[in-house]
């Protein structure tokens, strides 16, 4: 794809972000971070003023569900849920950190997600239970999350629609958990595609229209997809048609089909490439994912990518500004002339402040297109 230069003399992050989706070159490489990952204070403010963007999750629906009674118990660091129905009853555990429903989408004060323990299918007879609940989840809009936040942020970022895990990924993630998942594909089918089905068409006919709705430019369909989690034959059979599904109702509306694709993902690349998909969030390059960007870019000409900056690094290392310039600068000679590429802080993790400012050092330097002159540049000055 062949993309436009689009210049101005300055561009602000969400103008960046924008001209990126619409196809066209802009004047650096969007480089941004989750707000829900960003460290605030006052480094973080000077990576903003410098031109680091925002990207903000934020739903545009209520899921509720009917002739459920839900009853919810604490105890140190676990919560309790059960689910009450006509058919029988359903627990799942959460452990979780301090401050747990006081953070941001009731993560705890570090952003961290609380951890399912016990997961609501532990037998054959508890997927009629949730068949259930799934026959009686009912799907409202409600846009001011979306609308208030861009309101809020105007040309620092943009924000993304978010929906739940695709039907498989819920009951693999959610539901039913790996272990139990895995072995009920090979030896109980049946009542695992029946339940994706009926999800999968509350989607189709209550959730998706809502969304198309949504005044943000790009949807978040699920995700967290990794090849080991997610072989090719469960992708290629169950979440491609689901993607496509999800395309017919959201591009006539203009909007961008974003999944969270950040684990290993060679295996799967064809499968992508073959995919509706618009953008793909998250890819995580080596040492954490197995494909390298450049390599992602030349088999995905028609999709955006979105980079994660990978946690080992990131994060991990603890302070390490040298290690995350010296990385990141071989990373943009992969990304050569610069095209089709977003830069994520981080989507993984709170990183430390000095990694941040390492970025943005070399971020605010990385004009398009990009070339070996630029980067040169960029190196011989940070």
């Amino acid at each position: 794809m062949d993309r436009k230069i689009d210049r101005c003399e300055f561009m602000n992050p969400k103008e960046r972000i924008l001209t990126l989706l619409k196809g066209g070159l802009p004047d650096k490489i969007p480089f941004v971070a989750f707000d829900r990952h960003l460290l605030q204070g006052k480094k973080e403010r000077e990576a903003r003023n410098r031109g680091m963007g925002l990207i903000c999750w934020r739903p545009c629906y209520v899921e509720s569900i009917s002739n459920v009674e839900i009853v919810t118990r604490s105890e140190p660091d676990t919560l309790i849920k059960t689910y009450k129905t006509p058919v029988g009853s359903l627990t799942e555990v959460f452990k979780h950190g301090a401050g747990y429903g006081q953070g941001i989408f009731g993560r705890d004060w570090k952003g961290v997600q609380a951890r399912r323990t016990e997961f609501l299918v532990k037998k054959t007879e508890d997927y009629k239970i949730l068949k259930f609940i799934f026959e009686n989840l009912h799907y409202e809009p409600y846009y001011y999350p979306v609308e208030d936040q861009i309101r809020r942020l105007r040309g620092d970022g943009i924000v993304v629609t978010t929906l739940p895990y695709e039907p498989m990924q819920r009951l693999l993630i959610e539901f039913v958990g790996w272990k139990k998942f895995y072995t009920d594909l090979t030896k109980n089918i049946e009542p695992i595609e029946e339940i994706s089905k009926i999800l999968e068409k509350k989607y189709e006919k209550e959730l998706l229209p809502i969304v198309a709705d949504s005044p943000s430019e790009v949807m978040l369909v699920g995700g967290n997809i990794d090849s080991i989690l997610v072989s090719p034959p469960l992708f290629e059979k169950y979440y491609l048609p689901y993607y496509s599904k999800c395309a017919n109702i959201l591009h006539p509306q203009k909007k961008m089909l974003d999944v969270h694709i950040d684990g290993r993902v060679k295996a799967l690349t064809n499968l992508v490439k073959k995919s509706e998909i618009d953008i793909i969030e998250a890819f995580t390059p080596p040492p954490m994912g197995d494909l390298a960007i450049d390599r992602a870019l030349s088999m995905w000409k028609n999709k955006i990518i979105w980079i994660n900056f990978p946690m080992t690094i990131s994060s991990l290392m603890g302070p390490c500004p040298k290690t995350v310039k010296k990385y990141l600068i071989e990373q943009l000679e992969l990304m050569i002339p610069g095209e089709r590429v977003m830069l994520f802080a981080s989507t993984e993790d709170r990183i430390p402040e000095e990694n941040l400012m390492a970025m943005m050092e070399i971020m605010e330097r990385a004009t398009l297109p990009l070339s070996k002159e630029v980067i040169k540049n960029i190196d011989s000055n940070s």
